[in-house]
């Protein structure tokens, strides 16, 4: 009783309401044109929201690190010769199956909404970092299961507790196949571009807060799933969704990369970044979702799901949109449970449109990206053309990813854990 009372007084500020233009760190007025002017502040992230994240991480780190040992001794640990003939049955049995569907990804999947609901979280951010172990290690049970664990991961049990209970990627070393150790200059870097972060984000959402996220108006709301081809292709709804996919980009690395910094501090071990620039150096779908766009889920899916349903299949294209189907659902899933306690959150498969369509744009990459046409588009047009050129591919639909996030408050969140400007209008 004592340590769940502790666990719930450390959650009792429920960071729902943004009090924070009223009490800024410094104050100051900004003329506008035509008259008039604005009160502007600087306000300070809100402390709270970091020192419950930390509690989060913590909670969520110990129970991958327990589960994780279960999964490296019954999906991923080799075989020794005493062991080698009971592998060689249950590898060919029902036990492996019955393991990670009956008891692993259950396991996974339960325990933050039981815990969401014990600690009566209510921020959408710190919902979304629970949420982190189902995204991520569903699709590493599902890797180990079908023999696809990474061969550093899967060396010993140590690596594997160390590689499973990082809700980020561990980077190990690709000779001795052990975790690298995080160097002083590895942390001067990694705040280096977490700064960076900081300040990209903090400039982009001080500017949409002020319009709601939604700088251009519209015929329809972000979070709508009414619009017509004229709506989806309007010049306004598609700087929208860039301006906000741009914010959720940077929101995902910096936030990754903080995080990270606990693991740096606890193991003493790299990790690597997982948005690499994909709002602007992507020049193909597939480099955008494969190679820029949250590289660690990337990982698992291509391990957990890619692999195993083209070599059932023997085909790429079914494996591609076998692929895009399962993160649809992953993110309907996070979806649903992180917008529970949202009266006004309605369950409509739009993570299933929207990564259904990416899984085409995909699929057609590999049907006709060797074209003589795109060829010569690779070849001859700059590469800020290039990288629009296949954001205006998915742009169209984005708002299906990101207008439940805009409406019902994730976006919010992230402002309340920004150093930010704020101002109105006197």
């Amino acid at each position: 009783m004592f340590v769940a009372d502790l666990l719930r007084g450390a959650f009792a500020n429920k960071l729902v309401d943004d009090d924070r233009i009223d009490r800024p760190a410094f104050a100051f007025g900004v003329p506008l044109p035509g008259g008039g002017g604005a009160a502007c502040g600087f306000l300070p992230p809100d402390l709270a929201f970091y020192s419950q994240l930390v509690v989060v991480i913590a909670i969520q780190s110990c129970f991958n690190a327990m589960l994780g040992s279960l999964v490296y001794k019954m999906l991923v640990e080799p075989p020794t010769k005493a062991k080698e003939k009971v592998i060689r049955v249950t590898s060919s049995s029902s036990a492996r199956f019955l393991f990670a569907y009956g008891f692993a990804i259950p396991m996974v999947v339960m325990e933050p909404i039981y815990m969401l609901n014990f600690l009566d979280i209510q921020n959408a951010g710190l919902r979304m970092t629970f949420l982190a172990s189902p995204i991520v290690n569903s699709l590493r049970i599902l890797e180990a299961l079908h023999g696809h664990a990474p061969a550093a991961a899967g060396r010993s049990l140590y690596n594997y507790v160390v590689y499973f209970s990082c809700a980020f990627g561990i980077s190990f070393d690709p000779v001795t196949l052990e975790p690298k150790r995080a160097s002083f200059e590895f942390i001067t870097k990694r705040f280096k571009t977490i700064g960076r972060d900081f300040v990209i984000g903090s400039f982009i959402i001080s500017i949409l807060h002020q319009y709601d996220y939604e700088f251009f108006d519209t015929r329809l709301p972000p979070h709508s799933s009414e619009h017509t081809l004229a709506d989806l292709v309007s010049w306004r709804h598609l700087l929208n969704n860039f301006f906000v996919a741009v914010l959720i980009s940077t929101s995902l690395s910096q936030s990754s990369l903080g995080v990270s910094l606990l693991y740096n501090a606890f193991y003493r071990y790299e990790t690597y970044e997982i948005v690499l620039n994909p709002m602007f150096r992507s020049t193909s779908p597939s480099e955008f979702w494969g190679r820029r766009w949250n590289t660690l889920v990337h990982r698992g899916l291509k391990n957990g799901v890619y692999k195993p349903a083209r070599s059932r299949t023997s085909s790429k294209m079914l494996a591609v949109l076998a692929t895009f189907a399962v993160s649809g659902v992953i993110h309907e899933f996070v979806n649903h449970v992180m917008f529970a306690n949202r009266a006004s959150y309605r369950f409509g498969w739009k993570q299933m449109l929207f990564f259904g369509w990416n899984g085409v744009l995909i699929a057609m990459e590999y049907c006709i990206g060797g074209w003589g046409v795109f060829e010569w588009m690779s070849r001859t047009l700059p590469r800020p053309l290039i990288t629009a050129l296949v954001l205006c591919a998915a742009l169209p639909l984005a708002h299906l990813f990101t207008g439940d996030w805009i409406k019902h408050g994730y976006l919010d969140a992230v402002y309340l854990a920004e150093p930010v400007i704020a101002c109105r209008r006197v």
